[in-house]
C-alpha cells in the first residue's frame, strides 16, 4: 500500500473515533457547568491525563524536539523548569482553587480572581481578564494551527495555507460536537498517546545512532556551546538564559485552560492521585521530546527548520503505519490543547462577560471567529511555535498569576490593585516580547 494512502487512513480512522467520543457524550451536556467543566465530577486518570494534554501542544512534541537540537544540553533547565511548575501548581495551588471554586460554586477562572468583588469594579475584571484570554489564545491557538500546517506539508506536500485551513475546520467541527466532558475524555485518549510517542521515537532514534555508548561518544565530540549548560553565554547572559527557561514553569500559576481542570475535578482525593499522574506523565513527555532533540543532532544535518526534526526522524526509522500514528500524535497534541483553550474562550465571552442568552449557541459562533483568526494569524504571520506560545504563555502568566496566587494565600487586596496587576502583567509580557 501506498505509504501516505497508510498514513492518512492511519489519521482519518483515528479522528473518526475521536468524532464519535464527542457524539455519544454530547447529552450530558444539559447545563453550562456541564459544559465548560464537565458538571465538576471528573476522576484522577482524566483529570490529570486531560490537564497534561492540554499543555502539552505542539510546542512540547514538535517546540521542545527542535530548541534541544538546536541549542543542545542548556535546554534541560526549560524541562526542569517545566516539571518544577507544574508540580508546585498541582501541589499548592489545585487544592485552594478547587475548594474555592466549590464553595462559591465558580466555574471560571476570571470569576475566581474577582470574587469577592462587586458592581462595577468586579465587572472591570471580568471585562480585562476575558479580552486578555481571548487575545493570547488566539496567537496560542495559531501556534497549533502552525504545528498542524507543519505535519501535513511535511507529510503529504500540502501547502501550509491548505494544511492550516483544513486543520482549523477539523478542530471547529470536533469543539462544536463537545462540551467539557467530551474534551477531557478525548484529551486523555490523546494524552496517552503521546506519552507512547515520547516514550517510543527517542528511544529508537538513539537506537538508529548505535546506542547510548554511541550517543555519549557522539555527545563528547560535540561543540562546546552544545555541550554547555549555559550554551555558551556567561555572566549576566547565562544567568537570564537559565532563569528564562526555568521561569517558564512560573506560567503554570496563571493558564485558564490548566487552572480550569482544578475546578472540575470531584473532590480532593482525585486531586492528589491526579498529582502523581501528571508528574510521571510530564517526566516521560518533556525528558524523551528533549532526548529526541539531543539524539536527532547528531542523526540529521540538513535541516532548514528545527522543528521538523520530529518528522524528519519519524520518516527515517519507521514504518508507514507506525508514522501514521506519530502524526496522529502530533495533531493530538494540536487538538488537545486547542480544544481546552477554545472552550475558555467561549466561557469567557458566555460567562464572565454575561452573555447569557442562547449562550452555548452565541459561543460558539464566536469561537468559529477566534478560530477563524488564529487561522489567519498562523497563515499571514508565520513563526516559531515556541516563540508564540512562549509569548501566549508568558501573557497569560504574568496577567493571572499573581492574582490566582494573591487568592489562594487569602491577601485581602483592593479591586483597583488587582485590576492594574492583570493590566500591568499582560502590557509588560508583550512589550518585553517586541523588544529586541
Amino acid at each position: 500500500m501506498d505509504k501516505s494512502l497508510i498514513i492518512i487512513s492511519t489519521l482519518v480512522f483515528y479522528k473518526l473515533f475521536l468524532i464519535l467520543v464527542g457524539w455519544s457524550t454530547r447529552k450530558k451536556n444539559i447545563t453550562i457547568e456541564d459544559y465548560f467543566v464537565g458538571g465538576k465530577r471528573l476522576g484522577p486518570i482524566i483529570t490529570s491525563i486531560s490537564y497534561s494534554a492540554s499543555n502539552s501542544s505542539a510546542w512540547t512534541l514538535l517546540g521542545v524536539s527542535g530548541i534541544a537540537f538546536s541549542q543542545g544540553i542548556s535546554t534541560l533547565w526549560l524541562v526542569v523548569g517545566v516539571i518544577g511548575g507544574m508540580f508546585t501548581s498541582w501541589l499548592k495551588v489545585a487544592p485552594s482553587i478547587y475548594e474555592i471554586t466549590k464553595k462559591k460554586k465558580l466555574i471560571t477562572i476570571p470569576q475566581l480572581i474577582a470574587d469577592g468583588y462587586h458592581g462595577s469594579e468586579r465587572r472591570n475584571i471580568l471585562i480585562a481578564s476575558s479580552c486578555i484570554i481571548i487575545f493570547s489564545f488566539t496567537f496560542y491557538i495559531a501556534s497549533q494551527f502552525q504545528g498542524a500546517g507543519n505535519a501535513l506539508n511535511d507529510t503529504f506536500g500540502l501547502s501550509i495555507v491548505e494544511s492550516i485551513l483544513l486543520s482549523a475546520f477539523v478542530i471547529y467541527i470536533y469543539t462544536y460536537l463537545g462540551g467539557y466532558l467530551a474534551v477531557s475524555i478525548t484529551d486523555t485518549i490523546q494524552g496517552f498517546l503521546m506519552a507512547f510517542t515520547a516514550l517510543i521515537m527517542p528511544l529508537m532514534a538513539i537506537s538508529n545512532i548505535g546506542g547510548f555508548t554511541q550517543l555519549f561518544e557522539k555527545l563528547s565530540m560535540a561543540s562546546s556551546d552544545f555541550l554547555s549548560l549555559s550554551a555558551g553565554n556567561i555572566g549576566l547572559s547565562a544567568l537570564g538564559l537559565i532563569v528564562g527557561h526555568l521561569g517558564i514553569g512560573m506560567g503554570y500559576f496563571g493558564q485558564p485552560h490548566l487552572l480550569s481542570r482544578f475546578i472540575s475535578a470531584k473532590d480532593l482525593k482525585t486531586l492528589e492521585k491526579s498529582r502523581i499522574y501528571a508528574l510521571i506523565w510530564f517526566c516521560i513527555v518533556f525528558t524523551g521530546m528533549w532526548l529526541l532533540g539531543i539524539a536527532g543532532h547528531f542523526m540529521i544535518e540538513d535541516l532548514s527548520n528545527n522543528e521538523n526534526i520530529f518528522f524528519r526522524i519519524s520518516n527515517e526509522v519507521f514504518h508507514p503505519a507506525i508514522q501514521g500514528v506519530l502524526l496522529a500524535a502530533v495533531i493530538s497534541a494540536i487538538m488537545s490543547t486547542a480544544d481546552s483553550q477554545i472552550l475558555v474562550c467561549s466561557s469567557s465571552i458566555s460567562i464572565d462577560l454575561g452573555i447569557q442568552n442562547n449562550s452555548l449557541k452565541l459561543s460558539r459562533i464566536i469561537t468559529g471567529v477566534v478560530i477563524l483568526s488564529s487561522a489567519l494569524i498562523a497563515i499571514m504571520i508565520p513563526d516559531k511555535i515556541f516563540s508564540r506560545v512562549l509569548f501566549a504563555w508568558t501573557a497569560m502568566g504574568s496577567a493571572f498569576g499573581p492574582s490566582v496566587i494573591s487568592k489562594i494565600l487569602k491577601w485581602n487586596i483592593n479591586a483597583s490593585s488587582v485590576l492594574l496587576s492583570i493590566i500591568m502583567g499582560f502590557v509588560l509580557a508583550v512589550l518585553f516580547f517586541l523588544l529586541p
